[in-house]
């Protein structure tokens, strides 16, 4: 095989949902700061940023086995409020950790898998939007809107953070 060909398999965007299977995931962080509820909070609307972040790393091969499996950190965060803003202030985040195994194809190496791990964005985000909703009902912000899903085609970027818009109503 050419060196211009390997160049271009290792920089075609593949989606890893077509030759992985999530094996396993966890929920590791639930956390939540109401810092200020201002007066007028629940109703009218404000910004509110959301963050979704994704770190992969190669898990130990089991021995004997042909196939990698990958363990993803997930991470999604939502901030509101400021002190020359209206409505709440507030922090949560909800984390989880998955492991992906590998079931068909040639291996995946760490550093294609790293290319597009974004594409696992479209399993994981509802699991942790639903998680976040939750956890932003206990502190009494209900009328936080997130999305339920997300595009289904991510722009393949050196930057490892998935920007997600989100406002309060």
């Amino acid at each position: 095989m050419g060196l211009a060909l390997k160049q271009d398999i290792a920089n075609a965007v593949i989606n890893l949902l077509e030759n992985f299977v999530l094996k396993h995931v966890q929920i590791v962080r639930l956390n939540a700061e109401l810092v200020k509820l201002k007066k007028g909070s629940s109703s009218g609307s404000s910004e509110a940023k959301v963050e979704l972040n994704l770190t992969p790393r190669l898990m130990q091969a089991d021995a004997g086995a042909e196939l990698p499996s990958y363990q993803v950190a997930a991470r999604l965060r939502c901030q509101g409020g400021g002190e020359d803003q209206d409505g709440p202030s507030f922090t949560a985040t909800v984390g989880y950790e998955a492991v992906y195994q590998q079931i068909t194809g040639e291996p995946v190496d760490v550093a294609v898998f790293t290319a597009n791990h974004a594409s696992l964005t479209r399993q994981l985000y509802p699991l942790l939007q639903t998680e976040l909703r939750g956890l932003l009902s206990r502190l009494g912000l209900e009328q936080i809107n997130l999305p339920f899903d997300l595009a289904a085609k991510v722009e393949n970027e050196s930057e490892k953070t998935v920007q997600v818009s989100g406002s309060l109503h």
